[in-house]
Parts: structure tokens; sequence; C-alpha cells
């Protein structure tokens, strides 16, 4: 198959993303979050009514000793577009939030409610940090739920406070985002996402996660051995290997010993088309088809839809 042949059977296999990224334009929960934003000269920044709202949440929300108290914080609070501030309605056993899906929404008709949060303790380098383990989120705009969050099964290994499981549901109708972490044998852990665009499938990734022997002894190389595929659409699949603790345990790699230790293959209905390749003296990652024509990897993400590309 020649590269013009592999490039447009990729980007065609990959429309499913462009399709998820123009529904997500149509929810309500993207209204609201371009209300949030505003764009100028310094690219995009939150607007001034996003600030306002935002930051108006100090006042009302207990942070005492710089970490969020879900517990105190509960109840019922409502915006007050004439005093740009949040007052308690009354109390509740949830976190309630009550305010205008945009500046010029006539009443408070989005509703914000943190249901859930549970938090543990974890040492991560050298420092404590409270990390949520359990939340319950969800948004609701004139009654109508358009975006919940579901994280629980949150567990953290002993020594070096990295995650050893979870399990994530994200839901933005129509569009549903499930992903999860499970401990397998000797070390290893299973990880498992699936996104899907009105019930049909987007992406979808499965992929083990080694833990080297050496990063559970605490000497800070963490990871071993990180394998998986990414399916994307019904045609379309990555599949990758990567030494991570080799690589993180070298100096200045060069693009050699980056290539040694991290292997990424496209193929198209089970045939290899192409592979992906660290170029040093570019300083990028580049496709190198199979007929041996290469191009930068952030060219073939901008003709996917993938904003942002690659470098």
């Amino acid at each position: 198959m020649t590269a013009d042949e592999a490039r447009r059977q990729i980007i065609e296999s990959a429309s499913g993303l462009q399709g998820a990224a123009a529904t997500f334009e149509q929810t309500p929960l993207a209204r609201l979050s371009e209300a949030m934003m505003t764009s100028g000269s310094e690219g995009r920044t939150v607007s001034p009514w996003g600030k306002a709202l935002t930051s108006g949440l100090g006042a009302v929300l207990d942070t005492t000793g710089g970490d969020f108290n879900y517990d105190a914080s509960t109840g019922v609070y409502v915006w007050n577009p004439d005093t740009q501030a949040w007052r308690q309605e009354r109390p509740a056993d949830s976190l309630i939030l009550r305010f205008p899906e945009s500046k010029d929404a006539p009443s408070n008709n989005a509703t914000f409610t943190l249901s859930r949060y549970e938090t543990q303790s974890v040492t991560i380098i050298g420092s404590t940090e409270e990390v949520p383990t359990r939340v319950g989120a969800s948004l609701s705009v004139d009654s109508t739920k358009v975006f919940a969050l579901d994280l629980e099964d949150v567990s953290f290994t002993s020594l070096l406070g990295i995650p050893q499981s979870f399990s994530l549901d994200v839901t933005a109708n129509p569009l549903a985002f499930t992903t999860s972490l499970e401990p397998g044998q000797n070390g290893t852990f299973q990880y498992e996402d699936r996104f899907r665009n009105d019930g049909q499938p987007v992406t979808a990734t499965t992929a083990t996660v080694d833990l080297s022997p050496d990063g559970a002894e605490g000497d800070g190389s963490t990871l071993g051995r990180v394998e998986g595929t990414t399916q994307v659409g019904q045609d379309l699949a990555i599949e990758y290997a990567a030494d991570v603790g080799a690589l993180s345990a070298l100096e200045d790699a060069s693009a050699d010993e980056i290539s040694d230790r991290v292997s990424v293959d496209v193929l198209l209905q089970g045939n290899q088309v192409a592979t992906l390749r660290y170029d040093g003296s570019a300083e990028q990652v580049i496709v190198e088809y199979t007929d041996g024509t290469t191009e930068p990897l952030s060219d073939l993400l901008r003709e996917i839809g993938v904003s942002g590309g690659a470098s």
C-alpha cells in the first residue's frame, strides 16, 4: 500500500473523532464552557463572567488548611447577578450550585451537584496530598442532566503513591467515556477505556502496565514496560510498547535509544501500514509508511482533526 493510500484510509477511519468533536460542540456543556471562556490577544482565557462565578466560590466553600472540605461546604448556593456573589439558600447533604448557563441567561437555569466527595492522604514525591478517591458530580440545564461524573474504587501503591486501581465514568450526552485500572499479577496493571458517541464506538484502549520491582523498592524508577492497543473506529488500530523504566534511566537519550525502547505501529484492518519514530534532528515524531515515505505526525493529526497536532 502506498503512503497516499494509507494516509487516506487512516484519515477516513479516524473520522469518528471529528464527529465526536462536532457532537460535543452542540451539547449544553460545550455552550457553558464557551460562555466561561473568551478570546483575546493572549489566546483563550476565562471570561470576566466566568471569573466572577469561580472566584466568588472562595467565599462560600471551606478550604481551611488549603484543602477543600466537602462536609463543611455542603448546601444549596445560588448566584446573584446583581451583587455578583453567591449566597446560601439552605443547608443540604450535597454541594449544589445554581447559576445561569451564560451571562445573558434570564435565570439560574444550570445546577451543578457534587453529591459525593472523598479523599485519601497520599505521599507523592515526598509531599502529602489529599487525592480524590470517590466523586459523584452532575450538571443539569433546564432540569435536564447534561453531564455526569462518577469516580470510585481508587487505591494507591503504598510506597510510590501512584494509582493502582480506579474506575471513572463520564457522560456528556450523547458522548460517554469509561476507563478503569485494575491490578493484575506479578506487578502488572490492566488499563482499559471506551469512548462512544450515541452508542457507537469512537476509540477503545486496552493496555498492560508493568510496575518494575526496582521501582517498588523506591529507587525512583516506577514503571517498567507499557504495551497496548488503541482502536480508532472499526478499521484503524495503534499498537505500542515502551520500556518506560529503561527510558527514564537514560540521560539525554538519543533518537536511536528512544526508538530501541519504544515501538508504535499503525494498522488498518490488521495490516501494518506505518510506524512512528522519533526524529532527533527535527525533534519531532515522524510517521514512516511501509513504502518508505515519511511525514511529521503533526501533519497527519491536523488532517485527522486532532487539535494541536503533535511535536
